[in-house]
């Protein structure tokens, strides 16, 4: 969407002159490419103050897709209003959830306004600047902000200053070079003792670097989930090569998202 997060990650990732299509929701993304609207996608994976973005975690695996490239972003919230309203006036503020959860510091602190989620940031300051209305507000980028004429009341109201987000880029196929250095990878178990130390057993065993592990539950199997693993290494080396192998042996099921380079 103009002037969301995501279009900014775009724009850092493949430059601003790329040809784009903007959608209000992620999934409507995983859409496009499914049915060739795009040749990639870029979402939110995972904000460094509020964790993963569950949802996608789970499109990725669903629809089949592969990670081809990350983009870090420094995320600032900024409240947005009306040229003229003040903090005192707001009684409303509008913001993708992922908004809310990264200023609710600062919404605490501000209780008297009623927090609303909306589809993502930019459409929340789009909808404060069409209503007119000196008592609600957004919380957006400042991009947004120009966009839509629309004045910064308070400015990095997130909870950390450190504030970041991870964008993935997706294909529909898998990509890899001698240039890039992270793997992810998804993979379902046995439900008995062991079976998770068995694959960190691999990964330790073979000396890598495993860099995060987020698990997600199987919808059709109570208390059984889904692993995710990025850890560092290369598709082409036989180091790991050797290592997802022998992970095979210790999982129900195992695929590979991605092999891409960080930015």
């Amino acid at each position: 969407m103009t002037g969301s997060f995501s279009e900014s990650a775009l724009d850092a990732y493949f430059g601003s002159e790329t040809k784009r299509k903007n959608y209000e929701h992620f999934d409507e993304v995983f859409e496009a490419l499914k049915n060739d609207e795009i040749d990639y996608g870029v979402v939110p994976l995972e904000n460094s103050s509020t964790g993963a973005i569950n949802d996608n975690y789970d499109a990725i695996r669903d629809y089949g897709f592969f990670i081809v490239g990350e983009q870090s972003l420094s995320i600032s919230q900024h409240l947005l209003g009306l040229p003229g309203s003040s903090l005192e006036d707001l009684r409303e503020v509008y913001s993708h959830p992922q908004g809310l959860l990264q200023s609710r510091q600062f919404l605490s602190e501000h209780a008297w306004m009623k927090q609303r989620e909306y589809a993502n940031t930019s459409l929340a300051a789009q909808y404060v600047a069409n209503e007119k209305d000196p008592t609600k507000a957004a919380i957006a980028s400042d991009k947004a902000a120009q966009l839509y004429g629309l004045e910064i009341l308070q400015e990095n109201i997130q909870n950390l200053k450190t504030n970041s987000t991870r964008f993935i880029i997706f294909g529909k196929h898998l990509e890899t070079s001698k240039d890039v250095s992270h793997v992810s990878i998804v993979f379902t178990l046995k439900h008995e003792v062991g079976s998770l130390y068995q694959v960190m057993k691999v990964i330790n065993d073979h000396h890598i670097n495993m860099l995060r592990i987020e698990s997600r539950p199987l919808k059709a199997t109570p208390w059984e989930y889904y692993f995710y693993v990025d850890f560092e290494g290369n598709l082409e080396n036989q180091n790991i090569i050797l290592a997802l192998e022998d992970m095979k042996t210790h999982t129900i099921t195992l695929r590979v998202l991605g092999n891409y380079a960080k930015k």
